[in-house]
């Protein structure tokens, strides 16, 4: 699920949901879960399946796009969802 940063409540996220099947929500500032979470724009949360936080990484840094020259993290990234899942 992705959750849009009270700061973009005003920004175009069309182009982030159009086609997604992933539900996407709002974070208010009175609601405050990137704060909470202390998250950085493009940050994914692993959780397990229970819900519990297990790792975070940053998108933007550590691009798992398998068709750029960056494949051996989409295979590090794929690896550990695999390996949380079978826990």
């Amino acid at each position: 699920m992705g959750i849009n940063g009270p700061m973009y409540i005003d920004d175009n996220y069309q182009n982030m949901i159009n086609g997604r099947i992933l539900p996407w929500v709002q974070d208010t500032e009175e609601s405050n879960i990137w704060y909470d979470w202390d998250v950085t724009l493009r940050d994914l949360f692993i959780l397990d399946r229970n819900g519990n936080f297990v790792t975070k990484i940053n998108l933007t840094v550590y691009n798992p796009d398998p068709n750029t020259p960056c494949t051996t993290n989409y295979d590090a990234l794929y690896d550990l969802l695999i390996s949380i899942r079978e826990r």
